[in-house]
């Protein structure tokens, strides 16, 4: 979904754009498996996305029934692309050099380094050119949203509450455990004298900020971390943490070759429930979110909806059925099958020749 830049940013490497555009050769003949007003679209082109979408998803092996599924999900996708990038020029988009060089500037802060971000556009052979135009068709399509939905993004505090009132023994319990403030070093001397220093009753700010270049990770002496009961009890580095009190420092713990920690207890958790006025706001937040993430869905829904798609080769996106599968079975599985946008997910293995048409 084309809807917070950061995650269009983090995903533009698995989007479709690149890759089903340009296809890639199948094993036999490639056909035009369907047609989007008029657009021929190739079965090379939707077995490229279906690939693209299991590397994404870092998936190696699929069963082949769900390869049917994958197929329809990879035209749908198509066929939006297609439909946005007419709507972008309809309402007359437009995307800057600025713009481009901030989205580019995002995705290579995503690699340690320049080197390992040429090397990722080498291994999947990428020209950066193409990155740009894909980045910028994105960009455009991501602008597109902003202008032709129309966003409600009103929540009342009724609406807080009764969120609150329904899910708050769900999703909003603390649970059993202690309030720590931590710290890992990356040597063990290191890590022994900064403790001998919080024993001596020096201030745990200070501390940290005199090992500073010897630290991998700490908390601020005011923003302690709940750690759970549970993951105390399941990892054994972590089970001095059960015999300290509230005030105690940890002996240097090993956590691996590498680093070593220390831990202060602040507090003992009980689970229990938050409380209503701490959570209203991500509730309301969270809400409204959902209200316009809900409204651009029907939106890019309906692109698809109105578009005139024609599938010309039927047994690229249906399952054969299963030989000897009784008629009521059958009706009842293909029922089941059903997705939520009323296609039907296959319910046998296409053979190895079809899936790699």
């Amino acid at each position: 979904m084309i809807a917070v830049a950061v995650a269009f940013v983090i995903s533009i490497f698995a989007g479709y754009g690149i890759y089903t555009r340009r296809g890639t050769p199948s094993a036999g003949k490639d056909h035009v498996v369907a047609k989007a007003n008029g657009t021929k679209i190739t079965l090379s082109q939707i077995d490229a996305g279906v690939k693209q979408l299991m590397d994404q998803m870092g998936i190696s092996n699929l069963p082949q029934e769900q390869y049917y599924v994958l197929r329809k999900h990879v035209l749908d996708q198509m066929v939006l692309d297609m439909e946005l990038d007419k709507e972008v020029k309809k309402n007359k988009i437009e995307v800057t050099d600025d713009e481009i060089k901030t989205a580019m500037d995002r995705i290579i802060a995503q690699f340690p380094t320049k080197e390992a971000y040429q090397d990722y556009l080498k291994s999947y052979n990428i020209k950066e050119e193409d990155l740009k135009k894909e980045l910028k068709r994105q960009l455009a399509q991501q602008k597109l949203l902003q202008v032709a939905v129309k966003v409600d993004e009103t929540v009342t505090d009724e609406d807080v509450k009764k969120f609150y009132a329904d899910n708050g023994d769900t999703y909003f319990v603390r649970p059993e455990g202690l309030w720590v403030n931590y710290v890992v070093f990356s040597e063990g001397s290191v890590a022994q004298e900064a403790r001998d220093a919080l024993a001596a009753k020096q201030p745990w700010d200070d501390v940290m900020k005199r090992y500073a270049d010897k630290i991998v990770h700490s908390t601020p002496y005011d923003n302690p971390l709940l750690v759970p009961m549970t993951t105390i009890e399941a990892q054994k580095e972590l089970a001095p943490l059960k015999d300290l009190k509230v005030g105690q420092i940890s002996q240097p713990i090993q956590l691996d070759s590498d680093h070593v920690a220390i831990y202060l207890v602040k507090k003992y958790q009980n689970q229990e429930k938050i409380p209503f006025e701490e959570v209203k706001d991500n509730i309301k937040l969270a809400l409204s979110q959902q209200k316009v993430q809900a409204q651009r869905q029907a939106y890019l829904q309906g692109l698809i909806d109105s578009a005139n798609i024609e599938i010309v080769d039927p047994s690229v996106f249906e399952a054969p059925q299963q030989s000897g599968q009784p008629a009521d079975q059958e009706e009842s599985g293909k029922q089941e099958a059903t997705t939520q946008n009323g296609s039907q997910a296959p319910t046998s293995q296409p053979d190895n020749q079809q899936s790699q048409q």
